[in-house]
């Protein structure tokens, strides 16, 4: 989260133009190139229009849950987002339990949201008073948080101790939780649904009844939770991503807006920047969008080396082929060695992963700009209608099907990092 020498935030009403221009000057700087021909192949490509048209929207929102409110629905997507992080956890959470990050965070809250607690865990005081161990219990962690060592004056008798890696998440994921319960309760909110409403509505535009503004609910999200606050830096200056941030406007209008729902004002979201996280990027260099190898940030240059792009697009997993390759190899199934199968990805330091964050959501841009003057005729004229989101869900969800999800690297932020 954001601490006294973090980067300023930008001006009000400037969220979304500062996400731009930074992104687009920290690639230029570093010298991450996109050529335009590499983005009309994989916009030509087989994995790409094979799998866009299904997977564009695919961005994990469905959940089995009955609500008695607006605002209660409001809620848990609100914490969802606020919570969709851990990324650098997802190895040991497949070990331990079989699931990633996201699905990990998702199983928290349907527990917190089912709990019978008289306090209500999904409420401002339920989360600023949540513990570790009742986070680790939701998140089915508690047998995984200890660490074993020898007793220091009994030979041959191991004692435990908490730690490792899952211990670590269940104490960001309890921190953020706990942060975020202190600043609503203080502010006079009974939880985060009702505080993100009251964005919504507070940027209701005049002129258009049911339409909010998104930099109005941007900025009341982000200056409000530290949690939110997803700034880096490179060379000086400042690199704007909010992803977190971005994600819940976009998944509220996908809950929301698609049925013409106008129980609550909306933002328009098909033209935000792109939700920036390890995967997105990764993606872009394994499908030959971003090209690392004159980047000035050294450690980037061979990051992912050797990157089979042609193999890549020319993927299609919609095939019995494609499907039956990953047969009996699925990663991470509780109890086996998958996990152990998925590529290993680069570790990279903050600012690096910044900088590639950063020159994703620049690329992602230049995709989207380049698709709506694409020559296409026929069945394929449909490319030129490609949405920023669209994009996003389409490549988070790439990245999870058939052979890419175990054969592709995605990069991790070294440290403790709470921003995706």
């Amino acid at each position: 989260m954001s601490s006294p020498s973090s980067p300023a935030l930008p001006p009000k009403g400037s969220i979304i133009t500062s996400i731009r221009t930074s992104c687009s000057e920290t690639r230029v700087s570093a010298n991450i190139q996109v050529d335009e021909e590499s983005i009309k192949t994989l916009l030509q490509s087989r994995i790409f229009k094979s799998t866009f048209k299904h997977l564009r929207l695919a961005h994990g929102l469905a959940m089995p849950l009955q609500f008695p409110s607006i605002t209660s629905e409001v809620n848990l997507i609100s914490l969802l987002s606020i919570l969709n992080f851990a990324h650098g956890y997802r190895v040991p959470l497949k070990k331990a339990t079989g699931r990633g990050a996201y699905d990990t965070i998702r199983v928290l809250l349907f527990g917190m949201y089912l709990s019978h607690d008289d306090e209500g865990l999904m409420s401002a005081k339920g989360l600023k008073n949540i513990s570790k161990a009742k986070v680790a219990e939701l998140m089915n962690l508690t047998n995984y948080i200890h660490l074993e060592r020898p007793h220091p004056s009994i030979p041959g008798l191991t004692i435990g101790e908490l730690g490792g890696p899952l211990y670590e998440l269940v104490d960001l994921v309890t921190g953020v939780l706990n942060q975020t319960g202190e600043i609503l309760v203080n502010a006079g909110y009974s939880d985060l649904g009702e505080f993100v409403i009251a964005a919504l509505r507070k940027g209701q535009k005049d002129e258009q009844p049911g339409v909010s503004d998104a930099e109005v609910v941007l900025d009341e999200i982000i200056r409000t939770f530290p949690a939110f606050q997803d700034v880096g830096t490179f060379e000086g200056k400042p690199i704007y991503i909010f992803k977190k941030a971005l994600f819940l406007l976009h998944a509220l209008v996908l809950r929301f807006g698609q049925e013409g729902d106008r129980r609550i004002p909306l933002p328009d979201t098909d033209e935000i920047p792109i939700f920036s996280d390890n995967v997105i990027p990764s993606m872009l260099v394994h499908f030959g969008v971003l090209d690392l190898s004159a980047t000035t940030v050294p450690t980037l240059r061979d990051a992912f080396q050797p990157v089979a792009v042609t193999a890549n697009l020319d993927y299609d997993p919609t095939t019995s082929k494609g499907s039956d390759e990953i047969k009996g190899k699925e990663e991470g199934s509780k109890g086996s060695d998958g996990y152990q199968q998925m590529a290993v990805g680069p570790q990279l330091s903050e600012q690096e992963a910044y900088v590639l964050r950063a020159a994703a959501i620049d690329a992602c841009e230049m995709i989207v700009r380049m698709a709506k003057v694409l020559d296409v005729t026929g069945e394929d004229v449909w490319v030129q209608s490609l949405t920023l989101p669209e994009l996003d869900g389409w490549l988070w969800s790439v990245a999870k099907e058939g052979r890419l999800r175990r054969d592709l690297s995605r990069f991790r932020q070294g440290g403790r990092c709470v921003m995706y």
